[in-house]
């Protein structure tokens, strides 16, 4: 124990379809080696164990309707993530956030594994612009 293993990934001003990936453009921080960005998506879980994973994020609809984020693991909605406003025009900024955690089991426990459990934030309601939306990843 005593090192901390983390990963912060964020985007600034990306905008994301109606039920599609939120894209994750940067890398903040990435301390050790249990956690990765894979392309502009997705996270991948590399090592077993139990991780916070912590979302903020500031939005604009494109067209009025239901902002959502909804956290995806391995393809399925985890339906305790994720976070909704209802926007009524598209030039108020929304703060959405929350935080969960992720079980990867114990078929994930070398950093050379087959198929690592993986994460990806689905913009689930309308179109959206991120003005910022970050993500950190704490394996507790």
């Amino acid at each position: 124990g005593g090192k901390w293993k983390m990963l912060e990934v964020y985007s600034k001003s990306v905008t994301a379809l109606a039920n599609s990936a939120i894209p994750l453009n940067n890398v903040a921080l990435d301390k050790g080696t249990s956690t990765k960005l894979q392309g502009v998506s997705t996270i991948e879980f590399n090592k077993c164990g139990v991780y916070k994973v912590s979302v903020s994020a500031s939005a604009v609809a494109t067209v009025a309707g239901a902002i959502t984020i909804q956290l995806e693991k391995n393809g399925v909605i985890q339906p305790q993530a994720e976070m909704s406003a209802t926007a009524a025009d598209t030039t108020t900024i929304y703060p959405l956030a929350f935080t969960t955690l992720v079980q990867v089991d114990h078929n994930n426990c070398n950093c050379s594994c087959s198929s690592p459990d993986r994460i990806s934030l689905i913009n689930a309601g309308v179109g959206t612009t991120y003005n910022q939306i970050d993500v950190v990843v704490t394996r507790v």
